[in-house]
Protein backbone atom coordinates (compact mmCIF):
# COMPACT_ATOMS: atom_id res chain seq x y z
CA UNK A 1 0.00 0.00 0.00
CA UNK A 2 1.41 3.37 -1.03
CA UNK A 3 0.07 5.16 2.07
CA UNK A 4 -0.22 2.94 5.16
CA UNK A 5 -2.38 5.33 7.21
CA UNK A 6 -5.37 4.94 4.87
CA UNK A 7 -6.40 1.90 6.89
CA UNK A 8 -6.58 4.05 10.03
CA UNK A 9 -8.79 6.79 8.56
CA UNK A 10 -12.17 5.30 9.57
CA UNK A 11 -10.92 4.92 13.15
CA UNK A 12 -9.35 8.37 13.34
CA UNK A 13 -12.63 10.04 12.31
CA UNK A 14 -14.89 7.67 14.27
CA UNK A 15 -17.74 9.29 16.23
CA UNK A 16 -16.49 7.63 19.43
CA UNK A 17 -13.61 9.67 20.88
CA UNK A 18 -12.25 6.57 22.63
CA UNK A 19 -11.82 4.88 19.24
CA UNK A 20 -10.07 8.00 17.89
CA UNK A 21 -7.75 8.04 20.89
CA UNK A 22 -6.84 4.36 20.55
CA UNK A 23 -6.18 4.71 16.81
CA UNK A 24 -4.04 7.80 17.43
CA UNK A 25 -1.98 5.97 20.05
CA UNK A 26 -1.38 2.98 17.77
CA UNK A 27 -0.57 5.16 14.76
CA UNK A 28 1.90 7.41 16.59
CA UNK A 29 3.52 4.48 18.38
CA UNK A 30 4.14 2.69 15.09
CA UNK A 31 4.95 5.59 12.74
CA UNK A 32 5.80 8.49 15.06
CA UNK A 33 5.43 11.97 13.56
CA UNK A 34 5.74 10.48 10.06
CA UNK A 35 2.05 9.61 10.44
CA UNK A 36 1.24 13.30 10.10
CA UNK A 37 3.21 13.48 6.84
CA UNK A 38 1.38 10.43 5.51
CA UNK A 39 -1.95 12.09 6.31
CA UNK A 40 -0.90 15.40 4.73
CA UNK A 41 -0.16 13.55 1.50
CA UNK A 42 -3.84 12.61 1.39
CA UNK A 43 -4.96 16.24 1.43
CA UNK A 44 -4.54 16.38 -2.36
CA UNK A 45 -6.69 13.27 -2.84
CA UNK A 46 -10.23 14.46 -3.74
CA UNK A 47 -11.80 11.31 -2.29
CA UNK A 48 -9.89 11.26 1.01
CA UNK A 49 -9.03 14.93 1.66
CA UNK A 50 -11.96 15.63 4.00
CA UNK A 51 -11.30 12.53 6.10
CA UNK A 52 -7.56 13.25 6.22
CA UNK A 53 -8.17 16.85 7.35
CA UNK A 54 -10.55 15.71 10.12
CA UNK A 55 -8.12 12.96 11.15
CA UNK A 56 -5.29 15.48 11.45
CA UNK A 57 -7.43 17.79 13.59
CA UNK A 58 -8.42 14.91 15.87
CA UNK A 59 -4.82 13.76 16.27
CA UNK A 60 -3.78 17.30 17.15
CA UNK A 61 -6.47 17.59 19.81
CA UNK A 62 -5.75 14.16 21.30
CA UNK A 63 -1.94 14.23 21.23
CA UNK A 64 -1.22 17.93 21.62
CA UNK A 65 1.07 17.78 18.58
CA UNK A 66 1.27 20.77 16.25
CA UNK A 67 -0.59 19.72 13.13
CA UNK A 68 -0.13 21.31 9.70
CA UNK A 69 -3.31 21.21 7.58
CA UNK A 70 -1.72 22.26 4.30
CA UNK A 71 -0.94 19.62 1.63
CA UNK A 72 2.62 18.31 1.60
CA UNK A 73 4.84 20.16 -0.89
CA UNK A 74 8.30 19.48 -2.29
CA UNK A 75 10.32 16.50 -3.52
CA UNK A 76 10.81 13.94 -0.78
CA UNK A 77 12.81 10.74 -1.20
CA UNK A 78 12.13 7.84 1.12
CA UNK A 79 15.35 5.81 1.22
CA UNK A 80 14.64 3.85 4.41
CA UNK A 81 12.46 0.85 3.76
CA UNK A 82 10.76 0.59 0.37
CA UNK A 83 12.30 3.21 -1.92
CA UNK A 84 9.71 5.86 -2.79
CA UNK A 85 9.81 9.31 -4.35
CA UNK A 86 7.12 11.92 -3.71
CA UNK A 87 6.66 15.06 -5.76
CA UNK A 88 4.38 17.24 -3.65
CA UNK A 89 1.86 14.72 -2.30
CA UNK A 90 2.09 12.39 -5.30
CA UNK A 91 4.18 9.27 -5.19
CA UNK A 92 5.91 8.08 -8.36
CA UNK A 93 4.32 4.65 -8.75
CA UNK A 94 6.56 1.62 -9.39
CA UNK A 95 5.29 1.13 -12.93
CA UNK A 96 5.77 4.81 -13.81
CA UNK A 97 9.55 4.53 -13.67
CA UNK A 98 9.45 2.52 -16.91
CA UNK A 99 6.44 4.00 -18.71
CA UNK A 100 7.78 7.32 -19.97
CA UNK A 101 7.87 7.87 -23.71
CA UNK A 102 11.06 6.49 -25.17
CA UNK A 103 11.87 4.91 -21.84
CA UNK A 104 12.82 1.50 -23.18
CA UNK A 105 15.28 1.04 -20.37
CA UNK A 106 13.89 -1.10 -17.56
CA UNK A 107 12.03 0.83 -14.92
CA UNK A 108 14.25 -0.61 -12.20
CA UNK A 109 17.33 0.85 -13.84
CA UNK A 110 15.65 4.25 -14.18
CA UNK A 111 14.74 4.13 -10.49
CA UNK A 112 18.21 2.82 -9.65
CA UNK A 113 19.88 5.73 -11.43
CA UNK A 114 17.80 8.24 -9.49
CA UNK A 115 18.45 6.42 -6.20
CA UNK A 116 22.19 6.35 -6.81
CA UNK A 117 22.25 10.08 -7.55
CA UNK A 118 20.39 10.69 -4.27
CA UNK A 119 23.02 8.55 -2.55
CA UNK A 120 25.87 10.55 -4.12
CA UNK A 121 24.45 13.89 -2.99
CA UNK A 122 25.69 17.25 -4.17
CA UNK A 123 28.82 15.84 -5.84
CA UNK A 124 26.84 13.60 -8.16
CA UNK A 125 28.63 10.87 -10.10
CA UNK A 126 30.45 10.29 -13.35
CA UNK A 127 28.74 8.30 -16.06
CA UNK A 128 31.12 5.40 -15.50
CA UNK A 129 30.36 5.41 -11.76
CA UNK A 130 26.63 5.34 -12.47
CA UNK A 131 27.08 2.48 -14.93
CA UNK A 132 29.04 0.50 -12.34
CA UNK A 133 26.37 1.15 -9.70
CA UNK A 134 23.29 0.45 -11.83
CA UNK A 135 24.48 -1.99 -14.50
CA UNK A 136 27.13 -3.64 -12.39
CA UNK A 137 29.83 -2.77 -14.92
CA UNK A 138 29.94 -0.86 -18.17
CA UNK A 139 26.87 0.33 -20.06
CA UNK A 140 26.68 1.15 -23.76
CA UNK A 141 26.25 4.80 -24.64
CA UNK A 142 22.81 4.11 -26.11
CA UNK A 143 21.62 2.18 -23.05
CA UNK A 144 22.84 4.88 -20.70
CA UNK A 145 21.23 7.61 -22.81
CA UNK A 146 17.88 5.79 -22.92
CA UNK A 147 17.86 5.38 -19.15
CA UNK A 148 18.83 9.00 -18.52
CA UNK A 149 16.16 10.21 -20.96
CA UNK A 150 13.57 7.97 -19.31
CA UNK A 151 14.47 9.39 -15.91
CA UNK A 152 14.13 12.96 -17.13
CA UNK A 153 10.74 12.13 -18.67
CA UNK A 154 9.48 10.54 -15.45
CA UNK A 155 10.36 13.73 -13.59
CA UNK A 156 8.70 15.85 -16.29
CA UNK A 157 5.50 13.81 -16.23
CA UNK A 158 5.24 13.81 -12.44
CA UNK A 159 6.61 17.25 -11.59
CA UNK A 160 6.65 19.33 -14.78
CA UNK A 161 9.39 20.40 -17.16
CA UNK A 162 10.66 23.19 -14.94
CA UNK A 163 11.21 20.87 -11.98
CA UNK A 164 12.87 18.22 -14.14
CA UNK A 165 15.25 20.75 -15.67
CA UNK A 166 16.14 22.22 -12.26
CA UNK A 167 16.39 18.97 -10.32
CA UNK A 168 18.46 16.82 -12.70
CA UNK A 169 21.77 18.22 -13.94
CA UNK A 170 23.81 16.45 -16.61
CA UNK A 171 26.81 17.17 -18.80
CA UNK A 172 29.18 15.03 -20.86
CA UNK A 173 30.97 13.80 -17.74
CA UNK A 174 28.72 13.91 -14.67
CA UNK A 175 25.13 13.71 -13.48
CA UNK A 176 23.78 15.16 -10.24
CA UNK A 177 20.61 16.19 -8.44
CA UNK A 178 20.14 19.71 -7.10
CA UNK A 179 20.22 19.24 -3.29
CA UNK A 180 18.21 22.44 -2.77
CA UNK A 181 15.18 20.91 -4.49
CA UNK A 182 14.72 17.66 -2.55
CA UNK A 183 15.17 16.13 0.86
CA UNK A 184 15.48 12.52 1.96
CA UNK A 185 14.72 10.68 5.16
CA UNK A 186 18.29 9.37 5.26
CA UNK A 187 19.76 12.89 5.21
CA UNK A 188 17.27 14.03 7.84
CA UNK A 189 18.16 11.08 10.05
CA UNK A 190 21.89 11.79 9.85
CA UNK A 191 21.48 15.50 10.56
CA UNK A 192 19.12 14.81 13.47
CA UNK A 193 21.45 12.21 14.95
CA UNK A 194 24.36 14.66 14.77
CA UNK A 195 22.22 17.26 16.53
CA UNK A 196 21.20 14.73 19.17
CA UNK A 197 24.83 13.79 19.78
CA UNK A 198 25.94 17.41 20.16
CA UNK A 199 23.01 18.16 22.46
CA UNK A 200 23.67 15.11 24.62
CA UNK A 201 27.35 16.01 24.93
CA UNK A 202 26.68 19.61 25.93
CA UNK A 203 23.37 19.46 27.80
CA UNK A 204 22.90 15.82 28.76
CA UNK A 205 20.92 12.94 27.31
CA UNK A 206 17.57 14.15 28.65
CA UNK A 207 17.83 17.31 26.54
CA UNK A 208 18.45 15.23 23.41
CA UNK A 209 15.58 12.75 23.81
CA UNK A 210 13.25 14.48 21.33
CA UNK A 211 15.99 14.30 18.68
CA UNK A 212 16.66 10.64 19.40
CA UNK A 213 12.92 10.03 19.12
CA UNK A 214 12.87 11.64 15.67
CA UNK A 215 15.79 9.45 14.57
CA UNK A 216 13.86 6.36 15.62
CA UNK A 217 10.68 7.60 13.95
CA UNK A 218 12.45 8.23 10.64
CA UNK A 219 13.82 4.70 10.30
CA UNK A 220 11.43 2.37 8.50
CA UNK A 221 13.78 -0.28 7.15
CA UNK A 222 17.11 -0.88 5.41
CA UNK A 223 18.65 1.90 3.35
CA UNK A 224 17.76 1.72 -0.37
CA UNK A 225 15.99 -1.61 0.12
CA UNK A 226 15.00 -3.20 -3.18
CA UNK A 227 16.92 -0.73 -5.39
CA UNK A 228 18.84 -2.38 -8.20
CA UNK A 229 22.58 -2.59 -7.43
CA UNK A 230 22.22 -1.07 -3.97
CA UNK A 231 23.59 -4.14 -2.22
CA UNK A 232 27.04 -2.97 -3.30
CA UNK A 233 27.06 0.83 -3.01
CA UNK A 234 24.53 1.34 -0.20
CA UNK A 235 25.87 -1.15 2.34
CA UNK A 236 28.30 1.13 4.18
CA UNK A 237 25.90 4.02 4.64
CA UNK A 238 23.10 1.62 5.47
CA UNK A 239 25.13 0.11 8.31
CA UNK A 240 25.96 3.59 9.62
CA UNK A 241 22.31 4.68 9.59
CA UNK A 242 21.26 1.52 11.40
CA UNK A 243 23.93 2.09 14.05
CA UNK A 244 22.52 5.59 14.63
CA UNK A 245 19.05 4.12 15.12
CA UNK A 246 20.34 1.47 17.53
CA UNK A 247 22.11 4.07 19.66
CA UNK A 248 19.09 6.40 19.60
CA UNK A 249 16.79 3.58 20.63
CA UNK A 250 19.17 2.49 23.38
CA UNK A 251 19.33 6.03 24.79
CA UNK A 252 15.53 6.30 24.75
CA UNK A 253 14.99 2.86 26.28
CA UNK A 254 17.64 3.33 28.96
CA UNK A 255 16.17 6.66 30.02
CA UNK A 256 12.65 5.22 30.10
CA UNK A 257 13.77 2.28 32.26
CA UNK A 258 15.67 4.61 34.60
CA UNK A 259 12.52 6.73 35.00
CA UNK A 260 10.37 3.70 35.79
CA UNK A 261 8.61 3.72 32.40
CA UNK A 262 9.15 0.01 31.90
CA UNK A 263 6.50 -0.56 29.23
CA UNK A 264 7.81 2.39 27.25
CA UNK A 265 11.30 0.94 27.51
CA UNK A 266 10.03 -2.37 26.18
CA UNK A 267 8.36 -0.68 23.20
CA UNK A 268 11.52 1.20 22.26
CA UNK A 269 13.53 -2.02 22.43
CA UNK A 270 11.02 -3.91 20.31
CA UNK A 271 11.15 -1.25 17.60
CA UNK A 272 14.94 -1.35 17.41
CA UNK A 273 15.26 -5.12 17.60
CA UNK A 274 12.78 -5.53 14.75
CA UNK A 275 15.51 -3.98 12.56
CA UNK A 276 18.63 -5.23 14.38
CA UNK A 277 18.12 -8.27 16.60
CA UNK A 278 21.86 -8.39 17.40
CA UNK A 279 21.91 -5.06 19.27
CA UNK A 280 23.38 -6.22 22.58
CA UNK A 281 22.70 -3.07 24.60
CA UNK A 282 19.10 -2.80 23.45
CA UNK A 283 18.41 -6.50 23.94
CA UNK A 284 19.82 -6.34 27.47
CA UNK A 285 17.39 -3.54 28.26
CA UNK A 286 14.51 -5.56 26.81
CA UNK A 287 15.44 -8.58 28.94
CA UNK A 288 15.43 -6.43 32.06
CA UNK A 289 12.17 -4.71 31.15
CA UNK A 290 10.51 -7.99 30.24
CA UNK A 291 11.73 -9.48 33.52
CA UNK A 292 10.18 -6.63 35.52
CA UNK A 293 6.89 -6.89 33.63
CA UNK A 294 6.74 -10.67 33.91
CA UNK A 295 6.81 -11.38 30.16
CA UNK A 296 8.77 -14.62 29.74
CA UNK A 297 7.42 -15.25 26.22
CA UNK A 298 8.69 -11.85 24.99
CA UNK A 299 12.06 -12.46 26.63
CA UNK A 300 12.36 -15.90 25.06
CA UNK A 301 11.35 -14.66 21.62
CA UNK A 302 13.90 -11.85 21.59
CA UNK A 303 16.63 -14.08 23.01
CA UNK A 304 16.07 -16.78 20.38
CA UNK A 305 16.15 -14.17 17.59
CA UNK A 306 19.48 -12.96 18.94
CA UNK A 307 20.95 -16.47 19.00
CA UNK A 308 19.68 -17.13 15.48
CA UNK A 309 21.01 -13.81 14.10
CA UNK A 310 24.44 -14.14 15.72
CA UNK A 311 24.88 -17.89 15.39
CA UNK A 312 25.90 -18.11 19.05
CA UNK A 313 25.70 -21.44 20.85
CA UNK A 314 24.79 -20.43 24.44
CA UNK A 315 26.32 -23.61 25.87
CA UNK A 316 29.69 -22.84 24.33
CA UNK A 317 29.71 -19.07 24.80
CA UNK A 318 28.51 -18.55 28.33
CA UNK A 319 30.50 -15.32 28.66
CA UNK A 320 28.45 -13.56 25.95
CA UNK A 321 26.79 -10.59 27.75
CA UNK A 322 23.31 -11.44 26.50
CA UNK A 323 23.64 -15.15 27.30
CA UNK A 324 24.99 -14.31 30.72
CA UNK A 325 22.17 -11.87 31.54
CA UNK A 326 19.52 -14.26 30.24
CA UNK A 327 20.82 -17.03 32.50
CA UNK A 328 20.94 -14.69 35.51
CA UNK A 329 17.36 -13.53 34.99
CA UNK A 330 16.15 -17.09 34.40
CA UNK A 331 17.81 -18.27 37.58
CA UNK A 332 16.25 -15.42 39.58
CA UNK A 333 12.80 -16.45 38.32
CA UNK A 334 13.50 -20.05 39.33
CA UNK A 335 14.67 -18.92 42.75
CA UNK A 336 11.51 -16.89 43.29
CA UNK A 337 9.44 -19.87 42.24
CA UNK A 338 11.25 -22.16 44.66
CA UNK A 339 10.90 -19.71 47.55
CA UNK A 340 7.24 -19.22 46.75
CA UNK A 341 6.66 -22.92 46.83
Amino acid sequence: MSNPVILYLPLLVHSDVAVQRQATTILLTHYGNRALTYLRRLLDDPELADQARLALKNIGEISGLRVELRPFRGVYVRCLGDFQVFIDSRMIKPDEWGQSEGGKAGGRKVQGMFAYLVHCGVEGATRSEIAEAVWGGTASASSFARTLTALRQVLQQCGGEELAASLLYTDRQRCALNPDLYQSDADLLERTFDLATRTANTQGVEAALSFYQYVLDLYDGPYMEGVVGAQEWAAERGARLLSHVVLAGERLASTALHNGQVEQCLQYCQRVLAHEPRAVGVLSLLLRAGHRLGLPAEIQRAYQRYLSATGINPRRKRDDPVVKLYRELSESVEDRGSNGG
